[in-house]
Protein backbone atom coordinates (compact mmCIF):
# COMPACT_ATOMS: atom_id res chain seq x y z
CA UNK A 1 0.00 0.00 0.00
CA UNK A 2 1.57 3.20 -1.41
CA UNK A 3 2.06 6.30 1.75
CA UNK A 4 1.07 9.05 -0.77
CA UNK A 5 -1.93 8.11 -2.39
CA UNK A 6 -5.86 9.80 -2.87
CA UNK A 7 -7.08 5.92 -2.79
CA UNK A 8 -8.17 3.81 -0.64
CA UNK A 9 -6.92 0.34 -0.43
CA UNK A 10 -8.35 -3.55 0.58
CA UNK A 11 -6.47 -6.16 2.34
CA UNK A 12 -4.50 -7.42 -1.06
CA UNK A 13 -3.23 -3.58 -1.22
CA UNK A 14 -5.42 -2.84 -4.66
CA UNK A 15 -7.33 0.07 -4.70
CA UNK A 16 -10.85 -0.91 -2.99
CA UNK A 17 -14.11 -1.76 -5.23
CA UNK A 18 -17.12 -0.11 -3.84
CA UNK A 19 -19.06 -2.42 -6.32
CA UNK A 20 -18.33 -5.92 -4.59
CA UNK A 21 -19.86 -4.64 -1.07
CA UNK A 22 -23.33 -2.79 -2.59
CA UNK A 23 -26.23 -4.58 -3.43
CA UNK A 24 -27.87 -4.01 -6.71
CA UNK A 25 -29.53 -0.97 -5.48
CA UNK A 26 -26.53 0.40 -4.42
CA UNK A 27 -27.04 -0.10 -0.45
CA UNK A 28 -24.52 -1.15 1.85
CA UNK A 29 -24.10 -5.16 2.25
CA UNK A 30 -22.95 -6.07 5.48
CA UNK A 31 -22.02 -9.83 4.74
CA UNK A 32 -20.32 -8.67 1.37
CA UNK A 33 -18.23 -6.12 3.51
CA UNK A 34 -17.13 -8.74 5.95
CA UNK A 35 -16.41 -11.32 3.20
CA UNK A 36 -14.17 -8.56 1.09
CA UNK A 37 -12.37 -6.27 2.94
CA UNK A 38 -12.08 -3.72 5.35
CA UNK A 39 -10.81 -0.21 4.23
CA UNK A 40 -7.44 0.46 4.41
CA UNK A 41 -6.70 4.66 4.25
CA UNK A 42 -3.22 5.99 3.37
CA UNK A 43 -1.59 7.58 5.67
CA UNK A 44 -1.96 11.07 4.33
CA UNK A 45 -5.58 10.12 4.20
CA UNK A 46 -5.21 9.54 8.44
CA UNK A 47 -3.00 12.49 8.88
CA UNK A 48 -5.02 14.76 6.83
CA UNK A 49 -8.40 14.21 8.81
CA UNK A 50 -6.61 14.82 12.30
CA UNK A 51 -5.02 18.05 10.92
CA UNK A 52 -8.43 18.89 9.92
CA UNK A 53 -9.93 17.95 13.62
CA UNK A 54 -7.35 19.29 15.26
CA UNK A 55 -7.41 22.85 13.31
CA UNK A 56 -10.72 22.93 14.16
CA UNK A 57 -10.63 21.96 17.59
CA UNK A 58 -7.81 25.19 18.12
CA UNK A 59 -9.91 27.31 16.56
CA UNK A 60 -12.44 27.25 18.61
CA UNK A 61 -10.52 26.66 21.77
CA UNK A 62 -8.66 30.23 20.54
CA UNK A 63 -11.52 31.72 19.68
CA UNK A 64 -12.73 31.10 23.37
CA UNK A 65 -10.00 31.66 25.38
CA UNK A 66 -8.39 34.53 23.54
CA UNK A 67 -11.99 36.26 22.60
CA UNK A 68 -14.50 34.42 24.85
CA UNK A 69 -14.92 37.68 27.70
CA UNK A 70 -15.58 39.84 24.68
CA UNK A 71 -17.94 37.41 23.29
CA UNK A 72 -19.98 36.99 26.42
CA UNK A 73 -20.04 40.43 27.03
CA UNK A 74 -21.60 41.58 23.59
CA UNK A 75 -24.12 38.76 23.87
CA UNK A 76 -25.64 39.85 27.40
CA UNK A 77 -25.70 43.68 26.01
CA UNK A 78 -27.64 42.24 22.67
CA UNK A 79 -29.70 40.28 24.78
CA UNK A 80 -30.56 42.88 27.33
CA UNK A 81 -31.17 45.48 24.11
CA UNK A 82 -33.28 42.63 22.87
CA UNK A 83 -35.53 42.04 25.73
CA UNK A 84 -36.21 45.96 26.19
CA UNK A 85 -33.74 47.07 28.68
CA UNK A 86 -32.03 50.26 26.99
CA UNK A 87 -33.18 49.72 23.71
CA UNK A 88 -34.02 53.36 23.07
CA UNK A 89 -30.95 54.60 20.62
CA UNK A 90 -29.12 57.51 22.05
CA UNK A 91 -27.44 59.78 19.25
CA UNK A 92 -23.70 60.30 20.09
CA UNK A 93 -24.08 64.11 21.11
CA UNK A 94 -21.34 66.96 19.53
CA UNK A 95 -19.86 69.41 22.00
CA UNK A 96 -22.02 71.99 19.69
CA UNK A 97 -25.12 70.86 21.54
CA UNK A 98 -26.86 72.53 24.09
CA UNK A 99 -26.92 71.19 27.86
CA UNK A 100 -30.67 71.51 27.47
CA UNK A 101 -30.99 69.68 24.44
CA UNK A 102 -28.38 66.78 26.00
CA UNK A 103 -30.75 66.63 29.01
CA UNK A 104 -33.93 66.25 26.98
CA UNK A 105 -32.30 63.72 24.36
CA UNK A 106 -31.07 61.60 27.54
CA UNK A 107 -33.74 61.12 29.81
CA UNK A 108 -37.14 59.30 29.44
CA UNK A 109 -40.35 60.89 30.05
CA UNK A 110 -40.10 60.26 33.82
CA UNK A 111 -37.13 61.60 33.80
CA UNK A 112 -34.86 59.10 35.08
CA UNK A 113 -31.93 58.51 32.68
CA UNK A 114 -32.06 56.25 29.50
CA UNK A 115 -28.95 54.66 29.00
CA UNK A 116 -27.04 52.91 31.86
CA UNK A 117 -23.47 53.44 32.86
CA UNK A 118 -22.22 50.18 31.53
CA UNK A 119 -24.07 51.09 28.19
CA UNK A 120 -23.03 54.25 27.91
CA UNK A 121 -19.29 53.32 26.64
CA UNK A 122 -20.67 50.69 24.46
CA UNK A 123 -23.52 53.09 22.63
CA UNK A 124 -20.56 55.81 22.74
CA UNK A 125 -18.02 53.77 20.97
CA UNK A 126 -17.57 52.77 17.42
CA UNK A 127 -16.65 49.52 16.02
CA UNK A 128 -12.95 48.81 14.76
CA UNK A 129 -14.50 47.68 11.34
CA UNK A 130 -16.97 50.82 10.80
CA UNK A 131 -14.43 53.33 11.36
CA UNK A 132 -11.80 51.60 9.09
CA UNK A 133 -14.95 51.21 6.46
CA UNK A 134 -15.89 54.83 6.96
CA UNK A 135 -12.46 55.56 4.64
CA UNK A 136 -14.68 54.00 1.22
CA UNK A 137 -17.90 55.07 -0.63
CA UNK A 138 -20.52 52.59 -0.22
CA UNK A 139 -21.08 50.19 -3.10
CA UNK A 140 -24.02 51.55 -4.88
CA UNK A 141 -27.05 48.65 -5.20
CA UNK A 142 -26.80 47.63 -8.58
CA UNK A 143 -23.29 46.53 -7.54
CA UNK A 144 -24.90 43.42 -5.73
CA UNK A 145 -28.15 43.30 -7.58
CA UNK A 146 -25.86 42.69 -10.79
CA UNK A 147 -23.52 40.54 -8.72
CA UNK A 148 -26.40 38.55 -7.28
CA UNK A 149 -27.83 38.10 -11.12
CA UNK A 150 -24.29 36.76 -12.65
CA UNK A 151 -24.01 34.32 -9.80
CA UNK A 152 -27.48 33.06 -10.23
CA UNK A 153 -26.96 32.53 -13.72
CA UNK A 154 -23.82 30.75 -13.57
CA UNK A 155 -25.21 28.39 -10.72
CA UNK A 156 -28.01 27.28 -12.95
CA UNK A 157 -25.75 27.00 -16.07
CA UNK A 158 -23.31 24.82 -12.96
CA UNK A 159 -26.54 22.54 -12.33
CA UNK A 160 -28.08 22.06 -15.55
Amino acid sequence: MPILSASVFDNTGKPYDVSKILTPDFLFDEAAYRGYSRVFLPITYVLSYGVQFASLTALVSHTLCWHGKDIWTQTRRSWAEAGGESSLYQPILSTSTSAATRDKIGKDASGSKLLRPDLDKLMGAEDVHNRLMRRYKDVPVEWYLITGAACLCIGMFVVE
